[in-house]
Order: structure tokens, then sequence, then C-alpha cells
């Protein structure tokens, strides 16, 4: 949806709209396939991973990157103990 051919002829106001209201209408699939892809990924815990646990996974990163693109936390430790 968000990705189709916008209408000729529209001014700027009228594009704005249009696009807001293809952004809410997308709004739910974008959400579902969140949830299908957050599935997929949970079988993580149960020892699987295959490709489309991989696939899901960089799909989420796209769909949802404050969750899914953040690095991971490291703390600085000293390794030597006097």
């Amino acid at each position: 949806l968000l990705s189709s051919e916008r209408p000729l002829g529209l001014n700027n106001d009228e594009l704005e709209q249009y696009e807001i209201l293809l952004e809410d209408q997308a709004f739910p699939f974008e959400e579902k396939a969140i949830e299908f892809f957050e599935v997929n990924l949970s079988y993580i815990k149960d020892g699987l991973y295959d490709s489309w646990i991989q696939k899901s996974r960089h799909q989420l990163m796209i769909l949802f990157p404050a969750k899914y693109q953040r690095q991971a936390k490291t703390d600085a430790y000293i390794n030597v103990l006097h």
C-alpha cells in the first residue's frame, strides 16, 4: 500500500492526506506482520534457528527498528585482579 502509485493531479495538501489515509490502512497489516515475525522469532528459545527465523528477524529490524536494531549493551570491566 505504502509504495503504490499516487493519483495524478493532487496538490501537496491532498497528497499528504492521501498518504496519511494509506498509512492508516497499512497499519493493521504491519502490526499483524510484526506479530507473526515475533512468533517465528520466539522459536529461538526452543533451540531452533533457520533461514526463516533469520528472515523474520531481518524483517523485524525493518518494521520495528527501535526494538530490533539496538546494539548490544556492553559494560567495560577489569579483567585483572590485584
